[in-house]
């Protein structure tokens, strides 16, 4: 070989070495960029894996907590609910032994947070009319007792009557 041939030979050599060290180093830092990428998507993957755990669990406590939301609701009444608290009123009155009659009801129309009011009359023997105050409290509504007048009346049949007065606190407006 001749000089000329190995200076040749050399250069191209150290041309292809360093073309090959320019290539490894473009591809050490595509795979360094590619492996950062990587560990990016795996921590938004870990994060979002966590959320749906988290999810999971708060669809789990709602569905658990069903019948203790249904009974908070119950307990409040609109206007269209009035007619089922009578009624309620009037079922608990019968169970209780004591006729009842709803006097009056008034719903004060157009003043805000004024609370729909309630005037009733029972009859019965008096241990049914002293205990239903005690069965309307047991209720699920809020209710606030303005007036309780108990007296003995000359019938036979049902010797106590009683009229009360009553606020629903727990309605909507």
């Amino acid at each position: 070989m001749t000089l000329k041939n190995s200076k040749t030979l050399l250069t191209v050599s150290l041309t292809l070495l360093l073309c090959s060290m320019f290539g490894a180093t473009f591809l050490y830092r595509a795979l360094e960029k590619l492996a950062e990428e990587s560990g990016e998507a795996k921590d938004r993957l870990l994060t979002f894996d966590s959320q749906l755990k988290d999810f999971k669990i708060f669809e789990s406590f709602i569905a658990n907590t069903e019948n203790e939301r249904k009974l908070v609701e119950e307990s409040f009444v609109g206007r269209e609910g009035l007619i089922k608290f009578i009624e309620n009123i009037e079922r608990v009155g019968g169970e209780g032994g004591v006729d009842v009659r709803v006097e009056s009801a008034n719903l004060a129309p157009g003043q805000k947070n004024s609370w729909p009011s309630f005037r009733l009359e029972t009859s019965g023997k008096f241990s049914s009319v002293f205990r239903f105050p005690l069965l309307l409290e047991n209720l699920p509504y809020e209710i606030s007792f303005e007036e309780i007048n108990i007296t003995k009346s000359g019938d036979l049949k049902e010797p106590w009557n009683a009229v009360y007065a009553i606020k629903l606190l727990s309605y909507e407006f």
